[in-house]
């Protein structure tokens, strides 16, 4: 009976794992035409905007440790369902807001819900695939049918809310709360993978929590191949936050009207999820390059978008150039997605996954936060395009510094790691047999 549950449980999970991720990644129909409803409909500043991601962020770091706390003790499935019922009351905030302190809390409440999202649900489909030498093969697979799916529903999700915004900006927000609430009904439907004894509040505290992240900590200290990976994935991680509000931002400074940015970011998501199916075949042809050519990839397509900028005014069709950089952008960081959750979760079993992603979220959630505050500084003295320009020169370097530290870190073969560093290899069992 055990065994029957157990495999009910993966077969169920499995199966409603990439729909739900469709439509529960990020927000539908609230990208791109979030800047301008803030902007526009509530009045606030550009600079304030990109300094409320950067609150998000900041709020982000803080979020880790309650995050934790309740993946603890709800479990993965539960805290699922209560994250996305926090996303709920975001939008609900976000709609009625009058003002920067309103949407200051709501970045609280949205930081929380994804702190936990980000930590249980990885884990929750990494626990619910039968242990085997293509465990990582399927989560890959499985995560990159969530995303392709995500990026094309948003796309049209865009192109929609782009054309309703024009007839009354509230449509749009409107649909992605109803969204939200439909991703909430969708989690219940998760079997928990993990079956404990009842954990009481008694035996849980935050002095405990915070050992648990020290103890992640000093793990990852002496592992050469998850610092490598995190200091990777923190600056990557907080320079496409950052760019996802710049990018449009600069379409709307060369004054693109809604309607068209919508259609422009609707093709951007086509393309991400075109290439989000692509990860393996990326993966197979440049192996332990992969990652360096995909952060070399996005720092340049930031450079060029803000150089083309500078002059798109006076020469209307440098915006194609700045378009196809663009697209660059997107159909990479597609790619970039799966392929960091999938090089994360190596080596990793129940009793370490979700403290990986929790400091993998507490270090992306540093970095998003120190390079929004920057963001917004440079946006308040200088245009979008000169900004973009700052932070393509500025990450080009650092990636170029991780690059050369991940080189002897990263992308060796199994048996060329260190037995400290498979300490939570779950398939080292399977290679003696």
């Amino acid at each position: 009976m055990v065994k029957d549950a157990d495999v009910q449980m993966r077969k169920r999970n499995m199966k409603i794992f990439p729909t739900y991720k469709k439509l529960a990644w990020d927000y539908l129909f609230f990208y791109t035409i979030n800047f301008l409803f803030l902007t526009q409909v509530k009045n606030i500043n550009p600079a304030d905007v990109v300094l409320i991601d950067a609150f998000y962020s900041l709020f982000g770091i803080m979020a880790q440790i309650p995050a934790t706390f309740i993946v603890q003790f709800l479990g993965r499935k539960n805290s699922i369902i209560l994250a996305n019922i926090v996303n709920c009351l975001y939008m609900i905030i976000v709609i009625f807001s009058t003002n920067l302190f309103n949407l200051v809390t709501a970045e609280i409440m949205s930081s929380l819900a994804f702190a936990i999202k980000e930590t249980a649900e990885p884990s929750l489909l990494n626990e619910s695939i039968p242990k085997a030498k293509s465990k990582d093969k399927i989560f890959a697979r499985i995560s990159e049918k969530g995303a392709s799916g995500y990026y094309f529903i948003n796309a049209v999700s865009t192109i929609l809310a782009g054309w309703l915004y024009e007839i009354n900006p509230y449509i749009p927000i409107t649909l992605s709360l109803t969204t939200l609430i439909i991703v909430t009904i969708i989690s219940t439907f998760f079997i928990e993978p993990i079956k404990k004894t009842k954990v009481n509040l008694k035996d849980i505290s935050i002095i405990s929590n915070l050992k648990e992240i020290e103890s992640s900590f000093k793990f990852i200290l002496k592992s050469e191949r998850l610092k490598s990976l995190l200091l990777f994935t923190s600056l990557i991680g907080g320079l496409l936050i950052t760019l996802d509000t710049y990018q449009v931002s600069l379409l709307e400074d060369l004054n693109i009207s809604s309607g068209t940015i919508g259609i422009i970011f609707a093709v951007l998501g086509i393309i991400s999820s075109f290439s989000t199916k692509k990860q393996e075949k990326f993966h197979q042809r440049f192996r332990n390059k992969s990652l360096s050519i995909i952060g070399l990839l996005i720092t340049i397509s930031c450079l060029i978008s803000g150089t083309l900028g500078v002059f798109a005014n006076d020469i209307r069709y440098l915006v194609i150039g700045i378009v196809i950089a663009y697209i660059i952008k997107y159909a990479i960081s597609g790619i970039y997605y799966s392929l960091s959750e999938k090089y994360l979760r190596n080596f990793a079993n129940e009793d370490i996954d979700t403290k990986i992603y929790t400091v993998k979220n507490l270090l992306k959630s540093i970095s998003s936060a120190i390079i929004g505050i920057f963001a917004a500084f440079l946006l308040d003295r200088m245009s979008t395009a000169y900004c973009m320009i700052i932070l393509g020169i500025a990450f080009t370097i650092l990636i170029l510094l991780s690059i050369k530290y991940m080189k002897t870190r990263v992308g060796l073969k199994p048996e060329e790691y260190s037995k400290e560093e498979r300490k939570y290899d779950e398939l080292k069992h399977l290679e003696k047999v």
